[in-house]
C-alpha cells in the first residue's frame, strides 16, 4: 500500500465539529468508512500469491534453501563457475529431498485413513480442501434446513418465542399490584424532561436508531447441533452500544450499590469466590455440629423475560436520578435482534419487552438460600 496518497486522499475530508442528532453522526460516520475504502482500494496494489509452500517442507530442506538463496546472490555478483557448479548440485539435492519428503508425507497421509468410510471420506476433504458440509437446523415441524437464509429464520423464530414473557396470574392481588406498577411507570415516562437551553444528545436515540443486535450460535459441547434448545446465542454488540452501557454503568455506580452476596459479573466476586464463601460456611456449621438446609434455585431466561416496568419501578424507589432512570427506560424500549448464519441475516425481530438467619448466594441467574441450626426442622423453618 502507498502510505503517501492514502494520506494525500483523506487530507480533504471534512465531517464537521459538532453533531447535533444521531442521524448526522451515523452519517458521518458512514462517511468516513466509504471514503477509507475508496482511498484503500485506490492505493492498494494485489500481488500474486506465492504457490510454494515452505512451511511443509522439513527444517533441514529449508536449511538448504536459504544456503542456495546465498549461493544465487553470490554467484549473481562474482560469476564464478565454481559457485555456479556447486549451485547446481545443490539444486538437484534438494529436489530430491523434497521429492522423497511428500512422498513420506503422502504415505503417513494413507496410514492415517481407517477402514469406515466416515474416515476415508474425511481423508478425502481434506486432501481436495472440501469445506466441511453445513449442519442442519431441525425447524419445529421436524424437517432439516440446509440454506443459510433458512436456518437464521428458524433460529430466529425459536429465539423469539424465548423471549416473550411468562404468562400473566391470576391472582387479584397481583393484578392490582402489576396495575398499580404500570400505572406509576407510565405517568413517570408521560412527564416531560427539563428543557435545557443547549441541544442534549442522547445515546439511546442513536443504538435505537442503528442496526440491530447481531447474534451468532455457537453449538453445546456434546449435544446434537441439529436441535435448537442445543445452540448457545452470542449476541455482538454495536459498538456505540459497548461505549454507552460502559459510561452509564459508571454512572449507575454513583447511585446503587451491587448487594455483596451477588457473585458474577461484579468485579472482585467472581463465581469461583462464591462457592469458597458456601463451602466455608458449610464447614463451619458441620463443625459446629449444626445442620444446613439448602436451596438451590435456577431462573430459566432470567434476563431475556425481565419485567421492563417492574424495573423501572424499582429504579424511582432509589436515590437515581430521574434522567437516568429515563436513559435506562429508553435504552430497553424498541430493542431488535437479528440472527447471523453463514454471513447470511434474518429478518430483524423485535424483543417485547431475604430474611434474618437466612443466608443468601446469588450468581447471575442463578440463586442457592441455606440457612443452619442445631435441628434440621429448625432450619427448614427458617428457609
Amino acid at each position: 500500500m502507498d502510505w503517501e496518497n492514502f494520506q494525500t486522499s483523506l487530507e480533504a475530508l471534512h465531517l464537521g465539529s459538532s453533531f447535533e442528532t444521531a442521524a448526522d453522526a451515523k452519517a458521518s460516520a458512514n462517511l468516513l468508512v466509504d471514503r477509507i475504502k475508496e482511498a484503500q482500494a485506490r492505493t492498494t496494489t494485489l500481488l500474486p500469491a506465492s504457490k510454494f509452500r515452505c512451511g511443509d517442507l522439513h527444517p533441514s530442506i529449508e536449511r538448504r534453501l536459504r544456503h542456495k538463496r546465498r549461493l544465487h546472490k553470490l554467484w549473481t555478483r562474482t560469476r564464478c563457475s565454481k559457485l555456479k557448479k556447486e549451485l547446481n548440485d545443490l539444486s538437484r539435492n534438494i529436489l530430491e529431498a523434497v521429492r522423497d519428503f511428500r512422498g513420506t508425507t503422502w504415505e503417513a497421509t494413507i496410514d492415517r485413513a481407517g477402514e469406515s468410510a466416515r474416515s476415508v471420506n474425511q481423508l478425502y476433504c481434506q486432501l481436495a480442501k472440501i469445506e466441511a458440509p453445513n449442519c442442519p437446523i431441525t425447524d419445529r415441524s421436524g424437517v432439516c434446513r440446509y440454506d443459510a437464509k433458512a436456518r437464521a429464520e428458524v433460529i430466529a423464530e425459536h429465539l423469539a418465542e424465548q423471549l416473550i414473557s411468562n404468562p400473566p396470574t391470576t391472582s387479584p392481588n397481583l393484578q392490582e399490584h402489576y396495575a398499580q406498577v404500570e400505572n406509576r411507570v407510565d405517568k413517570f415516562m408521560d412527564i416531560a424532561p427539563p428543557s435545557s437551553r443547549r441541544p442534549i444528545y442522547n445515546p439511546s436515540r442513536a443504538i435505537q436508531n442503528s442496526d440491530a443486535g447481531k447474534i451468532i450460535t455457537i453449538p453445546k459441547a456434546g449435544k446434537d447441533p441439529q436441535k435448537l434448545e442445543n445452540i448457545r446465542p452470542i449476541t455482538l454488540l454495536f459498538h456505540v452500544v459497548k461505549t454507552f452501557e460502559r459510561d452509564l454503568l459508571t454512572k449507575l455506580r454513583l447511585f446503587l450499590t451491587p448487594r455483596q452476596e451477588h457473585y458474577g459479573f461484579h468485579i472482585g466476586h467472581s463465581t469461583t469466590l462464591q462457592l469458597i464463601r458456601v463451602l466455608q460456611h458449610l464447614a463451619f456449621e458441620r463443625n459446629c455440629e449444626r445442620y444446613t438446609v439448602v436451596i438451590l434455585l435456577e431462573i430459566k431466561k432470567a434476563f431475556d423475560r425481565v419485567w421492563h416496568e417492574g424495573l423501572i419501578h424499582k429504579l424511582l424507589d432509589t436515590s437515581l436520578p430521574p434522567a437516568l432512570t429515563r436513559v435506562v427506560a429508553s435504552f430497553l424500549q424498541c430493542c431488535s435482534f437479528c440472527i447471523a448464519v453463514d454471513d447470511v441475516l434474518s429478518a430483524p425481530c423485535p424483543i417485547p419487552v431475604e430474611e434474618d438467619d437466612i443466608m443468601l448466594a446469588l450468581y447471575t441467574d442463578d440463586s442457592a438460600y441455606f440457612a443452619s441450626s442445631r435441628r434440621a426442622d429448625l432450619a427448614a423453618k427458617r428457609i
